[in-house]
C-alpha cells in the first residue's frame, strides 16, 4: 500500500519541459556572415544563442524584401536586436534570444548603415517555400541603399 501511494506521488509531480537551443555564431571565419545562415523547426519558448566572434556586429529582425539596413530594436511581431557586439573588446560575447512564435523572422547585420547586410550577412528562423532564405539573401544583396 505504502509503494502505490509512493508511486502516485511521484506520477504527479510535473517536470518543466525546456525549449530547445540553437546555437548560431556571427562573424565566423572574420567573414561577415551567420553560421549557420538560417534554422527550422524553432518552437515558442526555443532559444538562439547568438555568439559574436569577430569584428562588431549585430543581429536585428528586418524585413523579407527591404532588408538592408536592419533598423535598431528590429521589425515585426516579436522581432529583436542584440545590440553591436564587438568581439575584439568584449571576448566573444553571447546574447539568447528567446522565440515566441513559429512565425519567419529575417535576421541581418546593422553594421555601417547596412553594408554587413548588403554583403549577404543575413539569417532565417523557420523560412517557408514563398519566403525562403535564399530570396532574402537575394533581396539583401540587391536591396537599394536607404537613407533616413
Amino acid at each position: 500500500m505504502r509503494f502505490t501511494a509512493l508511486l502516485s506521488a511521484i506520477a504527479i509531480v510535473a517536470v518543466p519541459v525546456l525549449g530547445a537551443n540553437f546555437n548560431v555564431t556571427v562573424g565566423a571565419n572574420d567573414d561577415f556572415i551567420f553560421l549557420p545562415d538560417q534554422i527550422s523547426g524553432v518552437l515558442p519558448g526555443d532559444t538562439i544563442t547568438f555568439t559574436f566572434v569577430s569584428r562588431n556586429h549585430s543581429a536585428t529582425t528586418t524585413t523579407f524584401s527591404n532588408p538592408c539596413p536592419p533598423p535598431k530594436g528590429g521589425v515585426g511581431p516579436n522581432g529583436f536586436d542584440t545590440g553591436f557586439h564587438d568581439s575584439a573588446s568584449e571576448g566573444d560575447p553571447s546574447v539568447v534570444v528567446t522565440i515566441e512564435d513559429t512565425e519567419p523572422h529575417f535576421v541581418a547585420c546593422m553594421q555601417a548603415a547596412g553594408a554587413h547586410c548588403h554583403r549577404g550577412m543575413t539569417f532565417a528562423i523557420n523560412p517557408t517555400e514563398d519566403l525562403s532564405y535564399e530570396e532574402f539573401l537575394n533581396n539583401a544583396l540587391n536591396d537599394p541603399i536607404q537613407t533616413f
